[in-house]
């Protein structure tokens, strides 16, 4: 569910209210490290209780240095710490952000090979323009610093270049704050180097920014539905592809009554492409209506479940609410005892009586095209379409989920007491399915990689086809 973080964590900092001063920002930040390191699933899969305390205690009493602290100043020191658990599922609203004006950098940069290019702005910048600095910061020193604010799964560059790069905005605004006017130096495409001052913008005019990338056929062709429906594009006579953009449409039965109409007209032995680049999850109902069709015997996604409890402690419950599945439907999750470590399993995949496939499958070759956006949901189908079917083959980036394993299930909501910043995070991992060649910390990493690079930006070109 990572698509609708933040629509969650919106809706619960509008029913918040405005806070008044910060008592203490810094006492916000260790109360949440706290709350972490009590029901987080693995807390320290990637950093150890010292590291992950000395952080928390030098961004503390950083806060604590600063006079009235801002929810801008905390949410810059909650990013820091909780980029250590490589989690992706973890998001955090700050009501700056959410509520009242804001005069925000309408650029967003996008990178092939190792330059970065002005990937849309406002006003329009030519064709070509390359990004040398912000506000007197050379980009690639800026970019370094905010990956490692980035939350993303696992340890691989993918992950976090493909998070900040669709969240460069917010993360440059967490990092940096916001003012009237915002100086960039270009170079353009004749070579001219001059700054460019940029007049802030509102949440809207930056929204429109992302429809007009001009490395847009990267991301996978766009459909013409204003819904992240699947739909379908011929490549040539004995090709088609499947565009799967996003699994966060909650109507499930529209979506496989779609699904199903649309391997209704599919060759079962042409060429079958699932193109889930930029797909960072939803629900995985969506990808198992897909694999049904895929796949040609009874599969699974999940191994089994796990969590460290069963109830949130009562030292963090004013804090904490359950915008999904009510708490008490955790107890029947697992409702057996923990085990020698505490954690509470459930075995096997809670959908596997879903995951029968309607026939033989598809009797062409399958062909997925993954990227570092794939995430979550899409990175579950990909992993039982590997599993159930190894001749399936994989073009593009390594995933931005991990292979192996993710926490993403039972999102709670927690909100600091004193300056009323949200943070969504899981409760439950989920060990996926085994597959041979997965690594831990890793994405699935596709046979034939595709590098992106700066003469593909200046075609507008799209190397995933010329990799098929």
């Amino acid at each position: 569910m990572r698509h609708v973080a933040l629509v969650v964590l919106a809706m619960a900092l509008a029913s918040c209210g405005a806070s008044g001063p910060p008592p203490s920002a810094a006492s916000d930040l260790r109360a949440l490290a706290r709350f972490v390191l009590d029901v987080h699933p693995r807390p320290h899969a990637y950093v150890d209780d010292e590291t992950f305390d000395a952080l928390v205690e030098d961004e503390a009493a950083h806060l604590e240095e600063l006079e009235d602290a801002t929810d801008v100043e905390l949410g810059r020191a909650m990013h820091r710490v909780l980029a250590q658990l490589h989690d992706g599922h973890v998001a955090i609203a700050l009501p700056t952000f959410q509520t009242g004006p804001l005069s925000l950098l309408p650029l967003l940069p996008k990178r092939a090979g190792a330059t970065f290019f002005v990937d849309a702005s406002s006003p329009e910048l030519p064709h070509g323009t390359v990004l040398l600095a912000i506000d007197g910061e050379p980009i690639e020193a800026l970019w370094s610093e905010l990956e490692g604010m980035v939350l993303a799964d696992g340890t691989h560059e993918s992950a976090r270049r493909a998070a900040l790069e669709r969240a460069f905005a917010r993360h440059f605004h967490v990092a940096r704050g916001t003012r009237e006017t915002y100086v960039v130096r270009v170079r353009e495409p004749d070579g001219t180097e001059r700054d460019v001052e940029l007049e802030g913008v509102d949440r809207d005019v930056l929204a429109t920014l992302a429809d007009a990338r001009r490395s847009a056929p990267v991301w996978g062709p766009r459909s013409t539905e204003a819904q992240p429906w699947p739909f379908v594009v011929a490549i040539d006579d004995t090709t088609v592809l499947l565009r799967l953009p996003a699994f966060g449409i909650a109507d499930q039965d529209e979506y496989l009554r779609r699904v199903d109409a649309i391997f209704a007209t599919i060759d079962p032995d042409s060429t079958l492409v699932l193109d889930v680049r930029g797909n960072e999850g939803g629900l995985r109902t969506h990808g198992i209506a897909v694999l049904n069709h895929v796949l040609g015997r009874a599969y699974a996604q999940w191994a089994r479940m796990e969590t460290r409890v069963t109830r949130i402690p009562d030292a963090h419950r004013a804090q904490v609410s359950f915008p999904y599945v009510p708490e008490e439907a955790l107890p029947s999750l697992f409702p057996g005892a923990p085990d020698e470590e505490g954690r509470f399993v459930h075995e096997g995949d809670p959908l596997a009586s879903m995951m029968t496939p309607h026939g033989a499958g598809h009797r062409g070759r399958v062909v997925a095209f993954v990227d570092g956006h794939t995430n979550s949901a899409a990175v579950e189908m990909i992993t039982a379409l590997r599993a159930f079917r190894p001749d399936a083959e994989l073009i593009g980036e390594e995933t931005g989920g991990e292979c192996g394993r993710h926490v993403g299930e039972m999102p709670v909501l927690y909100t600091t007491p004193a300056l009323g910043v949200a943070v969504l995070t899981s409760i439950i991992e989920l060990t996926h399915v085994e597959v041979a060649g997965c690594e831990a910390g890793r994405g699935h990493v596709p046979a034939r990689l595709v590098r992106y690079d700066e003469s593909h930006f200046l075609a507008g070109a799209d190397p995933y086809l010329d990799a098929l």
